[in-house]
């Protein structure tokens, strides 16, 4: 970083998926509406399986020796910090599950030439929790 910072160029962000467990409560802090709203989807999809693991950052970190306190799922922090609102993060948990549950149902049933992209799903979701 010094180096590139030397030649006067600026520092690349992270490289990193925005769901990555690696990623600091900082970085998520930095993330967008609909990645923060995907993060939700995700750990609320998963939740039923999970069994070892609290979410993707898998177990809490209490904030000993310097680290930063944080939840084991991102969703909590989220919550915590208020980056959706409350109102926004329950209908999602409740209701984006199942939701993509049938749009996975809906898929496997077509030809894969004529399925709709988890993409344009994805796009149809981040429009209805925006307009909601």
């Amino acid at each position: 970083m010094a180096r590139i910072e030397r030649a006067g160029l600026p520092v690349p962000p992270k490289s990193s998926c925005f769901f990555c467990p690696a990623m600091r409560p900082h970085e998520v802090d930095a993330l967008s509406k609909d990645e923060l709203r995907t993060i939700v989807l995700m750990e609320a999809r998963a939740k039923p399986r999970l069994r070892t693991i609290d979410g993707l950052w898998r177990k809490p970190v209490v904030g000993r020796g310097g680290a930063t306190p944080r939840p084991g799922n991102i969703t909590a922090y989220i919550r915590q910090h208020g980056l959706l609102s409350p109102s926004e993060v329950d209908r999602i948990v409740a209701d984006a599950p199942l939701a993509l549950i049938a749009f996975q149902a809906a898929q496997a049933c077509k030809p894969v030439e004529q399925r709709m992209s988890m993409a344009r799903w994805l796009d149809a979701f981040h429009r209805g929790q925006s307009a909601g």
